[in-house]
């Protein structure tokens, strides 16, 4: 009897270290970082004279630096090919995935950054009659019914704020044209200046980007009354499996020096601008993402 109750506490013992153990080799499945990235500026920036300026360039960057025991790959691949990779379960992590508290295919960092709202992006000819007709800001539930404007989007791009107005525009309703292939966002913006699309859905960075990559560009920002105001948030998103899970937990580990890099922030100041809203981006960001975790 004596016997049998010594080994009780021994057994409840190894029980409570038993759990410890089992994640260690969850850990140690991370040799090395896959991130997956496509060419979409200014998230990525391949060529041309900013090339590796991009907000996600600069964000892989620091996290590399801040965890040299593991090895970096990156793989240019279409959004398409990535979300199907995610729900695969594959071995990936896409550096600027809009933040979900909750997983799905993905599992997602703390923040990292934020983003103003999604607007229209369109001719200076084009928002004179939008304006005109769906107001100002623009009503976008009353403009993507709109047959007589194209609008035009990046193949397999969601836009969780406003996908609902979208779903909700019958096809047969609305001029819809999904661009395929690599470059898909600047290529949309081609076709807008050319007459062949007359807007799109995007940040205001993009066309931030386009002014400083374009002189004398005759595109307009223009913000939507349905997110006038909120912002978005930014995170990393790896794959929510087991590798995924322990990769998050090694980049949330060195998120608040990363967040604060002085490389990461110059990237962040090349691209934002203050406007939409009076207060500086770098003042916001503090108190949206850097005070928000503490």
């Amino acid at each position: 009897m004596l016997k049998r109750n010594l080994l009780l506490p021994a057994a409840l013992l190894l029980s409570n270290i038993m759990p410890a153990i089992a994640q260690v080799p969850e850990q140690d499945q991370v040799r090395s970082l896959e991130w997956v990235i496509n060419t979409a500026p200014p998230f990525h920036i391949l060529d041309g004279p900013h090339a590796g300026l991009g907000i996600c360039d600069a964000l892989i960057d620091v996290v590399d630096e801040h965890l040299p025991e593991h090895k970096s790959n990156r793989y240019v691949l279409p959004q398409s090919r990535i979300r199907k990779q995610f729900q695969n379960k594959e071995n990936q992590c896409f550096p600027c995935m809009i933040y979900r508290p909750i997983p799905g295919d993905t599992i997602q960092s703390q923040p990292t950054h934020f983003y103003y709202p999604h607007g229209i992006i369109t001719t200076t000819e084009n928002a004179r009659r939008i304006q005109a007709l769906h107001g100002n800001p623009v009503r976008l539930t009353s403009l993507v019914n709109d047959r007589s404007f194209r609008f035009g989007y990046p193949d397999g791009r969601h836009y969780p704020a406003v996908q609902s107005i979208l779903d909700k525009a019958l096809q047969s309703d609305i001029s819809r044209i999904a661009h395929t292939g690599e470059n898909a966002t600047v290529a949309i913006l081609a076709m807008i200046k050319k007459g062949r699309l007359d807007y799109t859905l995007e940040y205001q960075i993009l066309h931030n980007f386009d002014k400083a990559e374009n002189t004398g560009s005759n595109l307009v920002f223009l913000e939507i009354a349905e997110t006038q105001g909120q912002h978005v948030l930014g995170a990393i998103g790896c794959t929510n499996s087991a590798w995924g899970r322990a990769a998050i937990e090694k980049i949330n580990q060195v998120l608040p020096q990363v967040r604060q890099h002085p490389d990461f922030l110059n990237v962040l100041g090349l691209w934002f601008s203050d406007a939409p809203e009076s207060g500086p981006y770098l003042e916001l960001l503090r108190e949206r993402v850097w005070q928000a975790e503490e």
